[in-house]
C-alpha cells in the first residue's frame, strides 16, 4: 500500500495508531526529527548537517538521508521517491514522501 507523506502538512500524534496508520506515523516523525532533539535516543532523525549549505546540495543529502533512516528505523516501510516542493516562509525544505507499507 502506498502511502504519501508530506512534512509541509503538520499532525497530531495518534497514541493508539496501529498497523498501516502507525508505520506512516513512525516515518513522519523520523522525517520530521532532528539528531539530537530526542532527550533518550540522540540518534533518532535526519542529520542536521544540512542547514545553510546550498539547496541542490542539502536537498539531495536530506533525500538519501530519508532513504537511509526508513530503511534502519522503519523496517515495515520503503521508501518509494523523495520529491522536492519547496522551502517553506521559515526556511525549511518541504517534501513530498512516498513509502510502501
Amino acid at each position: 500500500m502506498l502511502i504519501e507523506i508530506n512534512t509541509s502538512e503538520s499532525t497530531d500524534i495518534d497514541w493508539g495508531a496501529s498497523g498501516v496508520s502507525e508505520v506512516a506515523q513512525n516515518v513522519y516523525t523520523l522525517i520530521n526529527t532532528l539528531k539530537y532533539e530526542v532527550a533518550y535516543d540522540r540518534t533518532l532523525g535526519l542529520q542536521p548537517n544540512f542547514i545553510d549549505m546550498p539547496l541542490t546540495e542539502s536537498v539531495a543529502l536530506v533525500t538519501a538521508q530519508i532513504y537511509a533512516i526508513v530503511d534502519e528505523r522503519e523496517p515495515r516501510a520503503t521508501v518509494e521517491s523523495v520529491e522536492f516542493i519547496g522551502v517553506s516562509e521559515d526556511g525549511n525544505l518541504m517534501l513530498r514522501v512516498v513509502i510502501d507499507v
